[in-house]
């Protein structure tokens, strides 16, 4: 019985694993190779077991995960843990954005801080001048006390206190960044400083220098290029101005100071290209006659005389004591040979007596170009130069300009 068994199940495997012949042509060969009852059932098993397996674990997964094993406790315990985390996620969601609102408004903050520095920085470079190259603008604080009036060796003019300077709060937004802001900031603080103390100082210099002259600055400045500005101040409904809310010694009156002063000095230093402080001679001379009541060479008898003689030899270079056009060339009435220039803000200077012009009408010329040489033409006694200097078409004495041209560094 069990033999016939056997020998029917020998006879059906056969029948369905017959032994099997590959025939594999290429090349013009043929090849083949056999695959056998046995090996067949042994990768028939070896497929069955991994499918089996498989299954299994599948099952396995799918049953030790299911819902169905957790009693109602469990299932009510996962779902108070679960609410306790979407609640708890909801308050670092709210938290996270009442921080992300604080710090959006501090970076505001810091970038018009940050904006405001920057602007006052370039108006320091370019309308101060306060550095040339980079290492001008050091930022280091070299003016830790009062800025003096005039800080030239020879004290012609009293010194006098302007105000002391304080640095700049540094901004805290509450980032990460903080360590890099506060850098950059004090950077900035102390460039602005160091940049205000170095234009308060030339500013206080121009303005001694032009008091030396006699001349009051204001004045000079009137003649300059006409110029209107000042903050924006809007006026509501009822006719009042909209003032911005501010209290002395934020940053932002802080910045404006700063911007204000810039335009200053620009403004004085345009005005000092035009005085002229320069001496008129490129070469040894000796004063003969000064500026003021005077006997005169050829009647003996007291007048007024508008400028300086300075004696030389002849053609001694005369130059331009300051930049400007040449506003006239020829002979004028006891004067002889004359070249007269326009310096701009109400300055004009008048050189007489020449044997030699090298300049015509409308020419520019710049301080210490050679524009005549020196002789003795017209109602003169011998070889000089008489130098006038006049600002708003009155004789001003030249020997101030002179000599406070000797404090220009």
């Amino acid at each position: 019985m069990l033999a016939d068994t056997l020998i029917t199940l020998k006879e059906r495997t056969l029948k369905t694993f017959p032994e099997r012949q590959f025939i594999h042509r290429t090349g013009g060969q043929v090849n083949y190779f056999v695959l056998t009852t046995r090996a067949q059932l042994f990768l028939t098993g070896l497929v069955g077991i991994v499918l089996m397996w498989c299954l299994f674990t599948i099952a396995s997964i799918f049953w030790s995960q299911s819902p169905l094993r957790s009693s109602n406790v469990e299932l009510k315990v996962q779902k108070e843990e679960f609410n306790r985390h979407l609640i708890d996620l909801d308050a670092q969601v709210n938290d996270a954005r009442e921080l992300l609102g604080l710090q959006q408004k501090e970076f505001e903050k810091a970038a018009g801080n940050f904006e405001q520095k920057h602007n006052t920085i370039v108006a320091m470079l370019t309308q101060g001048k306060i550095a040339d190259n980079e290492n001008d603008l050091s930022p280091s604080i070299y003016a830790q006390s009062d800025i003096l009036m005039s800080p030239v060796s020879l004290n012609v003019i009293e010194k006098q206190p302007r105000y002391s300077l304080t640095s700049l709060d540094v901004m805290n937004t509450g980032t990460i960044l903080d360590a890099s802001l506060q850098t950059i900031e004090k950077d900035q603080n102390k460039i602005l400083i160091a940049g205000e103390a170095k234009i308060q100082n030339r500013i206080e210099i121009n303005r001694a220098i032009l008091a030396a002259t006699g001349i009051s600055f204001d004045r000079i400045l009137r003649n300059g290029d006409a110029g209107v500005g000042g903050p924006f101040i809007s006026i509501d409904e009822k006719g009042a101005p909209d003032l911005p809310k501010q209290t002395p010694g934020e940053l932002i009156s802080r910045l404006d100071s700063i911007k204000a002063r810039s335009m200053e000095v620009e403004a004085l230093d345009k005005a000092m290209i035009s005085v002229p402080l320069a001496h008129p001679i490129d070469a040894e001379y000796y004063l003969t006659s000064s500026f003021g009541r005077r006997k005169d060479p050829f009647t003996k008898r007291p007048t007024r005389h508008n400028g300086l003689d300075m004696a030389s030899y002849r053609l001694a270079p005369i130059v331009a004591t300051a930049d400007g056009t040449v506003s006239f060339v020829g002979r004028r009435a006891g004067y002889g040979r004359v070249v007269e220039i326009s310096h701009g803000h109400g300055f004009k200077t008048r050189y007489a007596h020449l044997a030699k012009t090298y300049v015509k009408r409308g020419q520019s010329v710049v301080v210490g170009e050679k524009i005549a040489g020196m002789g003795s033409s017209g109602r003169s006694t011998s070889t000089h130069l008489h130098y006038e200097v006049y600002f708003e078409n009155r004789a001003q004495d030249p020997a101030l300009f002179i000599k406070a041209g000797k404090y220009v560094q």
